[in-house]
């Protein structure tokens, strides 16, 4: 339990250091590119790889109901892109250059 203290301390000044606004120009701070690249990161990628499992299950059934490419989008290409295009630390607005509705 004394070893979560540390860690948990980390945390929090991490976190309160990412609570800056960025905007367009702006660099991320250091506080930013680590959460980034300690949490945001490693999530990423578990997300990609559970979402590529999920997408290959669901795959027949997508198919089916005409959603194929609008699943492989969600589950596979967006936790893609959040992992590995974005700048170290460039957390807002990701989604919106890929948010696409298909009615």
């Amino acid at each position: 339990m004394k070893q979560l203290r540390p860690l948990s301390i980390f945390f929090l000044i991490c976190l309160i250091w990412s609570q800056s606004s960025l905007s367009a120009r702006e660099v991320p701070s250091g506080g930013e590119m680590l959460i980034d690249l300690v949490l945001a990161r490693p999530m990423g990628l578990v997300g990609t790889v559970l979402g590529t499992g999920a997408f290959i299950v669901a795959s027949p059934f997508t198919l089916l109901s005409g959603t194929f490419i609008q699943s492989g989008k969600r589950l596979v290409l967006y936790p893609a892109k959040f992992t590995f295009t974005r700048g170290l630390g460039d957390f807002p607005g990701y989604m919106e250059e890929y948010q696409i509705v298909e009615e």
